[in-house]
């Protein structure tokens, strides 16, 4: 057989290969629908100055029938191409919303809690409606609704995206721009866009105390929002040195396993008097 015919069959069957792997994660996602078996896990923020705790992350989590925990890289774009992402999100705010009555009820208040945005939801007809909603009953428990997007969300300029944004923002649902630094970084995204808070992506994190440069976009990041009235949120925070150095260059809200690892609702209710980090 001729070389690059043999390479020809190879790279066929590496496709089809790929393609029937694909194929049954989404099988078994849409029975992870039917049969709900996701979750979602809570990973709490502080305030880097008091220590006191800010709110929490809601991150989506998928266990298998099985038992097999599935990392949410592998199957959160395949929900987004078949577009079962705008079920499952809407799910998430729901299960957010409860989940923040529950803890209310057992006397705590974890204050605001952040749901990660595709873009899929963003474009969804009743995707404004149905947050206003689940957020005003957050408010009504005395907690408050956050979104979180990535730069790449908002680069189409879109005025019904911005329109969407601010309405949000009017009622009082806080917007996020994630792994800030790491996408297009468009300056003209936070003029134009009702960002209250910047991530600081954890790749600049990990750098801290090993380059000067890190610190120095750090710094830059920090200083940018600060004269633009935003929050800074650094995570990926791992040890007490890099929370330090975060702290004295002056970013507000920080998360990481430092901090906590992401957890159920009922165990962070158990941990909350237990996870605030020493000053």
């Amino acid at each position: 057989m001729p070389p690059a015919t043999y390479k020809l069959q190879k790279s066929t069957r590496a496709r089809r290969a790929v393609h029937d792997m694909r194929s049954a994660l989404r099988r078994q996602l849409q029975r992870a629908v039917d049969d709900h078996e996701f979750t979602v896990y809570y990973q709490p923020k502080f305030h880097l100055a008091s220590g006191d705790l800010q709110g929490v992350e809601a991150l989506l989590r998928w266990r298998t029938r099985a038992g097999a925990w599935i990392p949410p890289s592998a199957f959160t774009p395949i929900l987004e191409r078949t577009g079962m992402i705008e079920e499952v999100g809407s799910w998430v705010f729901e299960r957010a919303a409860i989940d923040s009555a529950y803890w209310r009820r057992n006397g705590r208040s974890v204050v605001r809690v952040a749901v990660n945005v595709s873009p899929i939801q963003l474009r969804q007809r009743d995707f404004l409606s149905s947050i206003l909603a689940i957020s005003g009953s957050c408010s009504a428990q005395g907690t408050g609704l956050d979104i979180e997007l990535t730069e790449s969300i908002a680069m189409p300029d879109s005025d019904a995206l911005i329109k969407v944004l601010n309405d949000l923002s009017a009622a009082n649902v806080a917007v996020a721009l994630d792994d800030f630094g790491t996408g297009y970084s468009s300056l003209s995204l936070l003029v134009k866009l009702p960002v209250r808070q910047l991530k600081i992506d954890r790749s600049f994190i990990r750098q801290l105390g090993k380059s000067r440069k890190a610190v120095a976009v750090v710094e830059a990041i920090i200083r940018l929002a600060r004269e633009l009235g935003m929050k800074t949120i650094a995570e990926g925070i791992e040890t007490a040195d890099q929370r330090d150095r975060l702290r004295a260059l002056g970013c507000d809200i920080g998360q990481g396993f430092y901090f906590g690892r992401a957890m159920s609702r009922e165990d962070l209710l158990a941990s909350l008097q237990s996870i605030r980090p020493q000053a």
